[in-house]
């Protein structure tokens, strides 16, 4: 489908960055902010739960996307599905029916362990319906992006400047803090205790996590053709200190994911010479990095290099799975892992009969058996077959920085599956199903000629059209 040239050096002209940010708001004000908010509030998390200890602190984040989730059904139209005309739609509704069936089973944890299980696999995935509802320009996702760089440069350096010895006197100090950050620290091969730097996040892991995909949306924001010299300038210095925290960080499977997102720029962009400055920059951090940790750093992401070392880390938690799923093909029930569950929780409850896995997979397989693997299984493959196919027809037109950004992110969060916990994380698990609902609205607004422009429409003349963006003056 031809793109209006008029229309589309309206929608590409650079604009200041006042009115990248308020693009935003421009739309439902009210539960644009809402969302914004949530997303800071996900940037300082951990800062939240040390400084304000109240349960309510822990779902925030969750308290307000699920505000606005609701604000955004209320407004739906009647006789028309909350859920997106898409391929995925169908996928999550399978799933969400075997959880509902999982729910009501005589064996497993007690109800309320098996709410808090059922949350932390679909609550993410509702932020894919509140992505595409939300979406009404590509500006606006844009903004978005902005936002989340924004946030992940003033997060990078406050980790940059965290101080190891107050945290250790904060953990002298508080037997809550010593159990929260008993995981800050490795040791290296000299036997030397090395910290891990986490910021405002609740663990360096989820820190190192959150700035790869932020540099994601940064590169991919870089490379669009339009991109002015002095934007590219503002993004690759706002790349640095982000990378450079994933090495303090000391997060490996961040820096891996890194290297899955990149590749799909790479071959989306298909000009390779684009990201030359991209792969300097990484490895100038990473030189940093190394005179921070006094070498620990190489020593650690060295690692990564050691096939055996990175197969085992994946295998080792998805054969706990494989191994308790062969003993209960139907599974152990919802919370049996104690994926998602507060340990207040299970505490006032008097349970404690889990069986554990440290990565998803595993702990799909312990919970739902051969049938959550089945159909979660089917989310991740018909999701990443429609971003695939985005990609392509989207390739060539401005909405092609959006897609692979936000087809970079979801197989940056598949390829962390058997390992980690991607769409659990606050606040990446719940943005990648958002940017994933903004891509497949934008999609589809594209298959139906939402860039062509009326015969009588100027380019002078504002068209109410999806796609377009003009910002007040």
């Amino acid at each position: 489908m031809a793109v209006s040239e008029s229309l589309q050096s309206l929608q590409d002209a650079p604009l200041s960055w006042k009115d990248k940010l308020l693009a935003i708001i421009e739309s439902d004000p009210l539960i644009n902010g809402i969302v914004a908010l949530a997303i800071t509030i996900g940037f300082f998390h951990g800062w939240l739960k040390i400084h304000y200890r109240h349960p309510a602190v822990t779902f925030l984040f969750d308290a307000f996307l699920l505000l606005a989730l609701v604000l955004v059904f209320l407004q739906q139209k009647r006789g028309v599905s909350f859920l997106p005309p898409s391929p995925i739609s169908g996928a999550l509704k399978g799933f969400y029916a075997v959880c509902g069936f999982y729910f009501f089973l005589p064996w497993g944890p007690p109800w309320l362990i098996c709410l808090a299980s059922a949350r932390g696999w679909c609550f993410a995935t509702l932020m894919f319906i509140l992505g595409y509802r939300l979406t009404k320009s590509l500006n606006q996702v844009k903004g978005y992006f902005y936002v989340l760089i924004l946030l992940g440069v003033i997060t990078a350096v406050y980790g940059i400047r965290q101080d190891p010895e107050s945290i250790q006197r904060m953990m002298d100090e508080d037997e809550v803090m010593a159990e929260r950050f008993k995981n800050s620290n490795y040791v290296t091969s000299q036997g030397k205790l090395q910290f891990r730097i986490f910021s405002t996040f609740v663990s360096s892991g989820v820190f190192g996590n959150t700035m790869a995909y932020v540099l994601i949306f940064a590169i991919a924001m870089m490379s669009a053709p339009r991109a002015t010299q002095f934007e590219r300038f503002l993004l690759l210095g706002a790349m640095a200190p982000m990378a450079y925290a994933i090495i303090i960080s000391g997060s490996r499977t961040s820096f891996m994911l890194l290297g899955f997102g990149f590749l799909v720029i790479a071959w989306q962009r298909r000009n390779f010479q684009n990201f030359i400055l991209i792969p300097v920059a990484l490895v100038v951090a990473f030189k940093l990095g190394i005179g921070f940790t006094s070498g620990a750093s190489a020593e650690r992401f060295g690692s990564l290099l050691k096939f055996g070392e990175v197969f085992y880390r994946n295998q080792i938690p998805t054969q706990i799975g494989w191994d308790y799923m062969l003993d209960n093909p139907l599974g152990g029930g919802l919370g049996k892992s104690s994926y998602s569950i507060p340990f207040v929780l299970s505490n006032r409850l008097g349970y404690s009969d889990f069986y554990g896995a440290d990565g998803d997979l595993g702990r799909l397989m312990i919970e739902l058996g051969i049938v959550g693997v089945i159909f979660f299984g089917r989310i991740l493959w018909v999701t990443l077959k429609t971003a695939k196919t985005h990609l392509l027809v989207l390739r060539d037109t401005p909405l092609g920085t959006v897609a692979m950004a936000s087809a970079s992110c979801f197989v940056m969060a598949v390829a962390s599956f058997p390992s980690g916990s991607p769409f659990l994380g606050i606040p990446t698990g719940a943005l990648v199903w958002f940017f994933l609902g903004t891509l497949e609205k934008l999609a589809s607004e594209h298959a139906k000629g939402a860039w062509e422009l009326p015969e009588t429409t100027s380019p002078q003349a504002p068209a109410k059209r999806f796609l377009y963006y003009r910002p007040k003056r």
